[in-house]
């Protein structure tokens, strides 16, 4: 199975590039390298320099490589700035995934898995949060990834668009096998920040 792995520089996009990689499946790594790393993406696995913005040639690369299915993770990512840029996250966001879903309705690709966020839960009602928690986001990016979630099933609905959400919250850590160099540039989550400041790379 073909996987086009949109954002798969990035931290966790080269990640899950690997962990394809490992299982038997074939990537092929759609970025525009704004937040992600060329050096990320291993050699045997093409690295399409593309924006998610260009329907066109998102079009001409899924059939390029026929691809099967998509993962999503190129999108803007960090909290405050949603609340102090919205159109970037609009645009990014979620004039961006319209744009992956567009392009897959052309291309008769039926399968997506959507890199979304805990941030769509807003303040926890109950702990641990769940599935079922109810969804009330208390920032704009939070507010982008649930409405994706909601395009998506929307097309699954109406075109048949197999898709999974995955909301996680701080995701951590790098491959054991030390395989993947690029550093995450101006790192905002907890752990990122704990670990800068232990090795006296911020206050």
């Amino acid at each position: 199975m073909n996987v086009l792995v949109t954002g798969g520089a990035g931290y966790i996009g080269s990640h899950v590039v690997e962990e394809l990689q490992k299982n038997g499946f074939t990537p092929i790594v759609y970025d525009n390298l704004s937040t992600g790393h060329a050096a990320a993406v291993p050699e045997e696995v093409q690295l399409v320099e593309g924006d998610i913005h260009d329907v066109a040639f998102l079009k001409h690369i899924m059939g390029q490589f026929e691809i099967d299915a998509v993962i999503h993770f190129a999108a803007s990512s960090l909290v405050g700035e949603s609340m102090e840029n919205p159109d970037k996250y609009s645009i990014n966001n979620i004039q961006g995934a319209l744009n992956i879903l567009m392009a897959m309705s052309a291309s008769g690709i039926r399968h997506i898995v959507f890199s979304s966020s805990a941030a769509v839960y807003g303040m926890p009602e109950y702990l641990p949060v769940d599935e079922k928690h109810p969804v009330n986001p208390i920032n704009y990016y939070g507010f982008t990834k649930l409405e994706i979630e909601r395009f998506m099933e929307w097309y699954d609905r109406l075109k048949g668009m197999r898709y999974v959400a995955l909301r996680y919250f701080n995701a951590v850590g790098y491959d054991t096998a030390g395989d993947i160099r690029g550093k995450e540039r101006n790192p905002q989550n907890l752990l990122p920040i704990i670990m800068e400041a232990a090795s006296g790379v911020r206050e």
